[in-house]
Order: C-alpha cells, then structure tokens, then sequence
C-alpha cells in the first residue's frame, strides 16, 4: 500500500502546557472500554512501551494494566475504532492500520461466552509470543502444543478447555510480532464459534474481525510531513470563548480583524506521512511587535490567555496537536502580530494577526438618517425603525464590532427623555459589525406634549472607560399623524415628453412636518388623467411613505396636448377636500418672433459693409 492510499485517521492528542519531555497520548472517545470488552472483539494496544520491548499485559481481570505496544504508528482505516489505550474490531469486520519493520502490536481476542464455542486467533506475516488464555471466569487456561501450532502463527482454545457455565467471554492476550517486509501486509485474524474444537478445526468458526498491518518504512514514520499536517489561523477568541478545532478550519477569513482584546489562535497539528501525529522534536512560536506567545495542549479560555503576563514560546517533544495563541501586542490599540512557527528549528509557518482597539470616534450618517421623527413610538415601531445609522471607529479608521448598541447624549427640545432600541430586530436595530461598516438603531420618543425642533446626540463608553461622543444632530420631532396636507406641481404647463413631479407635503396638527417613514394611509387617491400622463416608477400609493415631510410622485407626460385634470387625496385627522386643477399640455414652440428676424437682418447688413470696405480698401492700392 503506497503512502497516498493510506487513509488519515485524526487522533486528539495532548501536550503538556508549559513542561519538558515525553507526552502520552491522550484517552480518545470511545465506543468501548477495555474494562468492558465486548465479547467477540479484538483489541489492539497503541499505546508505546517505553523500554522497547512489547507487553501483553495480563489475561485476566486486569489485563488493561501495562499492555503496550512498539513499532505501532496509525489506524488508517475509513471509521475510527479508537478505545481506551487502542483501537478494536469486532463484527465480521476489516480494519487497516500502519506499522513499522519488527513492530510488537500487544492484543487481546476475546470471544463467546457460550461454553460450546471455541476462541481462535491466527497471525500471516508474523509469529506470535507472550501468549496467555482464560476461560468465562477469567480462569488461567494452560496453553499447550495442542492448543499453539508450531511455527507459532495460530492459537485456539476449544470448547473442553472451558467450564460448562461461564460468566464471561473466554480471552487469548499476547504479542504478535511482525516479520513482514516494508511494503508488505501482515494480518491478525480472530474466528469464534462452537465448530472451532482444535488446531486442524481452528478457523472453522465464525469470522470475528481482522486487522491489515501493512509494513512501512521507519524513515518517514514520525517526520513531519506538510502535506499531512495542519497550521491554520483560527477565529479569535474573546475573554469567555474558548478556542476550537472543529469545523473545516480552512475557511476562516484570515483577512479579518481580532476585536479589540481578543486573542489571535493557531491552529497546528502535525503529522507524518502516514498520518501519525509527530511525537518527537521541539516546537517553538515567536511573534513580531512584542505580543505575547502562549502554546497550550488545550483549547484555552480567552480570559487565562489574557491574564498572562510572560511569553511562552517552547514545547519539547511535542505529541503533535496544540493551539498557539497570541495576546493583543499593546492594549486597545489596532496592530498586527506577525507569527512564527518552528519545528527543530525549521519555520512550518506565519501567521500575520490583525487587531482592531478601541472606540475613540463616534458619528451618526445624517445622510441616511432620518431628520423628521415622531412621538410615542416602541421598541418596534413601524415610524423611525432603523432611521439613526452610525458608525464606531478606532483610532486607526477601523470599523469596530460592537455588542451594544450606542445610547443617547445631551438630547434637547422635543428629544428630551428619547432613547435608543436595545432591541435587534430586522430592520428596526442592528448593532454595528465590521462586515457591514455600520450599525442603525432607532429613536423612541416618549408620548409627551413636545414637539418640533431637537437634537441629539449618540455616546458610549470604550474599553478604557472614555465617553466618545458623536456630532449633535438637528432633527425635528411630529406630533401625532396628518393633520393636513398640500399639493404642489413643478412646472405651471407641461410639454409632452417631460417628466412632471408632484409633491405632497404633510402637517401635523402643530404645523410639523409629518415624521419619516409615516405611511401616506388608506384612503390615498393620487389621479392624474390617464389620457394626459403615466406613473413613473412606483406610483404613490397608501403605502408610500413621507420623508423629510413630503411625497413626491413622478409621471411621464404624454404626446397629446391638452388640459388633463387631476385629483390628489390623502386621509387626515382633520377632514379636508381632495386636491383637485388641471394640468396644461402645450406643445413647444417652433415659431420665430418678429424680434429675433429684425436682430438677423441688422447682423446680416453689418456683415456686408465690413465686406464692401474690405474690397474698397483693397483696389486704393
């Protein structure tokens, strides 16, 4: 099997924070324990033996104590199968998995807890030692010639070496020892089932599960490979978040900021060429502009990284996954950190951090803001939802993310008692994100007897407990709804092909204009003869809404020439007529007035005396 087909089996492991020296693997999630072996499994230690030789444990109750393996390097099967301390199969299943030359895979086999059934395990590519058997009552079974062939390849235990009332599965531990060349596959076997009586009858059960051990090269075994490994840049963390490595973690926008005081993460996790995690060696991290390096095991707590107060920037003999994470290089104040990360020496790779700081200018988009608004409207009112914008920036330009919304400052006249929505709701309030460069909110004024002019203006406090202000702005404030309207055209006599405006301007019963977003209402009849002109557009209707005071209505007029007349209504608190004239349609004037034919003879006859001068000036000489 070539290194390209091996499948890639991701492991969490763990590494010591801040210690020195070899690293265990840490406990993986399991769908069985080796404290409760199912029966009819096979389990194999991956668990390293320190001294170099292979250990097979116990064969009986506590067989999980010390069973460790040498040589073993990953399960590259499709599904993980990893347990406490190893991997397993069981039901009629195949697994693969990587080894080195010589390696000593420790095992267990563990079959039926039928007195009937026998236990077999066979090995290809291989021999077998350290073997050990015990029956349902993790009674010791003596193995014997009968029991072990004599090229030590295959192991059984049969009906009549068990008693005929058993509270277990009976069980063969040991230590298969692979021979198998590099580029080879060994195999270990396990068959269980009442057919299975000897030797000569050994594979005659049922199948249980089979491991392909297939032999690769220990030169590239725990060498880091970046073909296999990870080193990405994970979204920032904020003081309660802690880090991840969930998710496809190559989709992150590395072009985004850090918020102020949150902490830059790095993501790495090295493997070798058969997709081992890389045991040995020391990693190191350092970061341009003075910010803090701190590598952890872990997915840490922004808070613990923030309350650091030295630099960390060494692991030694590092087990292959860790988070790297970086501190804001100076408080409150936009920068960037560029990252450095080091196996033995050698850069795997930089990672530049951007920050964002804190808030220091304030300013509401009067643009798009409303200008007019109106009392006694909610949280989610329908008058004035989403009419003050603004924008939060840093010292250096930057677009902040916010997680509140701005309150209002100094507010005078009609505005005085008005606040802002803390609500969120779509199209009433939205607080500012980066991604949108800004965010919008809304007014909401008390039902009082104020009314016309105001001002306000927006504040918050930043991260260094500093008020930032925004701009004052001048508005005006409507009390109630339309009390009255006007209609207003912007030309007396229409040409056809022009576009004629129309402007609806409405009061409340104070003389204040109407407040924007105010809807035009039921009722709303806006007719100009059909004959004489066409809406453009959208044509105004009860749902139109006035802003600034006014409506204005657009319509194409058309060839005919002619007095069309119109009708424009809108509904009152106060009743009032409709809005009722004709319009003129006259056709442009093509026709030369007496004045201009006098003005070109007068420039026609100066034109011939300058040419009957110039020819007399010329025959004097």
């Amino acid at each position: 099997m070539s290194i390209k087909t091996l499948r890639k089996r991701i492991a969490l492991v763990a590494v010591s924070a801040l210690g020195v020296g070899l690293l265990s693997v840490a406990p993986a999630s399991a769908d069985v324990t080796v404290d409760e072996m199912l029966a009819e499994t096979l389990y194999i230690s991956t668990t390293r033996d320190g001294d170099g030789t292979a250990n097979a444990g116990s064969a009986g109750a506590d067989w999980t104590a010390a069973i460790t393996s040498v040589g073993w390097v990953t399960d590259t099967s499709a599904t993980t199968s990893a347990t406490d301390g190893g991997v397993y199969v069981n039901g009629s299943t195949i697994r693969t998995a990587v080894v080195l030359p010589n390696a000593q895979i420790a095992f267990r086999a563990d079959g039926s807890i039928s007195a009937t059934d026998g236990l077999t395990v066979t090995v290809t590519g291989g021999t077998l030692s350290q073997l050990a058997a015990t029956d349902g009552d993790d009674a010791a079974v003596t193995l014997n010639s009968t029991m072990i062939n004599s090229s030590f390849t295959t192991v059984t235990i049969d009906p009549s070496a068990t008693p005929s009332a058993t509270s277990g599965p009976k069980s063969i531990s040991g230590v298969f020892n692979v021979s198998a060349a590099v580029g080879s596959v060994a195999t270990i076997s396990v068959y269980s089932g009442s057919n299975i009586a000897g030797l000569t009858t050994a594979t005659a059960g049922t199948f249980v599960g089979q491991y392909q051990l297939t032999v690769v090269a220990a030169s590239q075994s725990g060498v880091y490979s970046a073909a296999d490994s990870t080193l990405v840049q994970l979204p920032c963390i904020a003081s309660t978040d802690t880090a991840t490595s969930s998710g496809n973690l190559l989709t992150y926008n590395t072009s985004d900021k850090c918020d102020n005081g949150e902490v830059g993460v790095v993501y790495v996790d090295l493997e070798d060429a058969y997709g081992a995690q890389v045991s040995t060696g020391t990693l190191t991290a350092t970061a341009s502009n003075s910010a803090f390096v701190y590598i952890d095991d872990g997915a840490q707590n922004g808070t613990i990284i923030n309350a650091a107060t030295s630099s960390f920037d060494d692991i030694a003999n590092s087990d292959g996954v860790m988070w790297v994470y970086v501190k804001q290089p100076v408080a409150n104040t936009a920068g960037t950190s560029t990252v450095t990360i080091s196996l033995q020496g050698t850069v795997l790779a930089t990672k530049t951090i951007n920050w964002t700081g804190q808030v220091t200018t304030l300013a509401v988009d009067e643009a798009n803001s409303c200008g007019i608004f109106s009392t006694n409207q909610g949280e989610n009112g329908n008058i004035g939802g989403g009419c003050v914008v603004y924008v939060a920036k840093d010292a250096a330009g930057n677009v902040v993310n916010l997680t509140s919304q701005p309150s209002v400052a100094d507010a005078t006249g009609a505005l005085v008692g008005a606040s802002v929505s803390t609500t969120t709701v779509a199209g009433y309030a939205a607080t500012q994100s980066s991604s949108d460069g800004y965010g919008y909110t809304m007014l909401i004024i008390p039902n009082n007897e104020l009314s016309g002019a105001g001002s306000y203006q927006l504040k918050m406090t930043n991260a260094s407990n500093a008020i930032i202000k925004s701009q004052v702005v001048n508005v005006k404030v409507s009390r109630g709804g339309v009390n009255s309207f006007s209609v207003s055209f912007d030309k007396a006599t229409y040409n056809p092909g022009d576009i004629a405006t129309v402007t609806i301007a409405a009061k409340d019963a104070y003389g204040n204009p109407i407040a924007d977003g105010t809807a035009l209402g039921t009722g709303t009849s806006v007719d100009l003869n059909s004959g004489g002109f066409s809406a453009v557009g959208t044509a105004c209707s009860a749902t139109s809404t006035y802003l600034g005071g006014v409506k204005t209505c657009k319509f194409a007029v058309l060839n005919d020439v002619g007095s069309y007349a119109y009708s424009i209504d809108v509904p009152t608190a106060t009743p009032q007529s409709a809005s009722v004239g004709t319009l003129p349609v006259v056709s442009k004037t093509t026709s030369v007035s007496n004045a201009e034919v006098l003005a070109a003879i007068v420039k026609l006859i100066a034109s011939i005396n300058k040419q009957i001068r110039a020819l007399q000036k010329s025959l004097r000489r």
